[in-house]
């Protein structure tokens, strides 16, 4: 039911939150709209899931999957509306207030009524109540904390205001589905099911650890930089700390998940996986790419650029598939390598479309790109020195583990050191004074048994 409803979501909302967070300033009769708009869509959207979800039962061979859809597509229509409260949540800065809502929501929604349903004995059922209960409690919470003001939309220019945008950012979201699910149709109806499940087990081990560790900055990212859009020097600065933040992190992550792939199958997923090692060393090298290119269709995003993004997105959609067609005969690693490419390309066009619209130095960026460079190796080479050691003491599996996380975490604290001593040449962080302080504080700090 998931996989079904998740072609009409990315429609459903129409881009009404981008639109309300990056708009520089907020009318009157925008809100109204953006609910307008939302609650067409997202009942446009429904009714077509309702229209085709017989197909979908006849697709998947499950005659019980029409009535789950019925009901389960409720939540188009309620996660498109919820999202308007968390736009303006997002707008005014309130990350905590938002996050709070969320967890409340999913405690007691899917937590609470979902648990019970379970309890009851309802199977599939109880995902489903858990769910709609959770987004409905969500914008109940939403609105009721913010209780805008809302009238009928009057005017032209509250509906061109968020049609025109919200139009582009669903467009958008509908080419980055595309680009995300790719490789998994084509491996799915050409080298069967089993090569799609090592896929699926591979992505999920090398991205989710940077996702669940760096979620929030990309959240916080966009109504940051929406509101200062005007202030292009500023915007580029933030935007090189936040690639030089949020590419470190997720390469040293990936450094890890490709030196010690083989190790952390066995431990996580068993013996019986150990074909998704090399899937994994592979497509670990996505996940900085990845990220790289999400922090600048962020600040593309905060900035109103997105004509230009549109296009690009349209011809690198045409080029992993070219790729990957090319590559499906010689197995599933090669499409992974095929897939790391592509992701590695499209980093480099947001790059470069980056620069095009800020003052980016691009001695700063290439600065940022070779240290977070040098840090994977560095870390990368850490963990295979200790992998040769451990296998030739001939240690097990949770002692090799031990001993690799060990080093991994030597070598970085190594890398943080000697990035902060570099810092104090480079010149975007100079010029963020909050940032630099932080970073002066860092290098002056000392444990209290060094002191004098």
């Amino acid at each position: 039911a998931g996989s079904a409803l998740r072609f009409t979501s990315c429609f459903a909302q129409f881009g009404t939150a981008q639109a309300l967070v990056q708009a520089p300033t907020l009318a009157p009769g925008m809100v109204a709209t953006a609910l307008a708009v939302a609650l067409g869509s997202s009942l446009l959207m429904y009714a077509l899931t309702a229209a085709t979800a017989p197909l979908a039962s006849l697709y998947f061979q499950a005659d019980a999957l029409t009535p789950l859809i019925l009901a389960f597509g409720l939540s188009l229509p309620l996660s498109a509306l919820g999202a308007i409260p968390g736009a303006l949540l997002m707008r005014a800065g309130r990350f905590a207030r938002r996050s709070a809502l969320e967890v409340g929501a999913y405690v007691a929604g899917f937590g609470g009524v979902g648990g019970v349903c379970a309890l009851m004995g309802l199977g599939a059922w109880s995902l489903v109540w858990g769910t709609l209960a959770q987004q409905a409690l969500f914008l109940a919470a939403g609105f009721g904390l913010l209780r805008p003001e809302l009238s009928w939309p009057k005017t032209r220019p509250d509906w061109g205001a968020i049609l025109r945008p919200g139009s582009r950012y669903s467009l958008i979201g509908f080419l980055e589905f595309l680009w995300a699910n790719i490789e998994s149709l084509s491996i799915g109806r050409s080298l069967g099911a089993g090569a799609l499940g090592l896929l699926n087990r591979a992505q999920m081990l090398a991205a989710l650890p940077a996702e669940m560790a760096m979620r929030g900055l990309t959240r916080v990212m966009f109504p940051a930089l929406s509101a200062i859009q005007s202030e292009r020097q500023r915007i580029a600065d933030g935007f090189l700390v936040l690639l030089l933040l949020n590419c470190s992190t997720r390469t040293v992550m990936a450094a890890v998940m490709c030196a010690a792939a083989p190790d952390v199958v066995l431990a996580l997923l068993g013996p019986r996986w150990t074909d998704a090692a090399p899937v994994l060393a592979a497509i670990a090298l996505t996940v900085p790419a990845g990220f790289a290119y999400s922090a600048c269709g962020v600040t593309l995003d905060s900035l109103g650029t997105r004509d230009r993004k549109l296009r690009a997105q349209a011809a690198l959609i045409v080029l992993k598939l070219g790729l990957i067609l090319a590559l499906l005969s010689h197995g599933l690693v090669a499409v992974a390598l095929g897939v790391v490419l592509a992701e590695w390309v499209r980093a480099a066009v947001g790059l470069s479309l980056v620069c095009r619209e800020l003052p980016v130095n691009r001695r700063a960026l290439a600065q940022a790109l070779l240290a977070v460079a040098a840090a994977g190796l560095v870390v990368y080479s850490s963990i295979v020195l200790t992998q040769l050691l451990c296998h030739a003491a001939g240690a097990g599996l949770f002692v090799r583990l031990a001993a690799q996380a060990a080093a991994a975490a030597v070598a970085v604290v190594v890398c943080a050191w000697a990035g902060l001593r570099a810092s104090t040449a480079w010149d975007p962080l100079q010029r963020l004074d909050t940032v630099r302080r932080w970073r002066d504080a860092a290098l002056a700090w000392r444990p209290a048994w060094s002191r004098p």
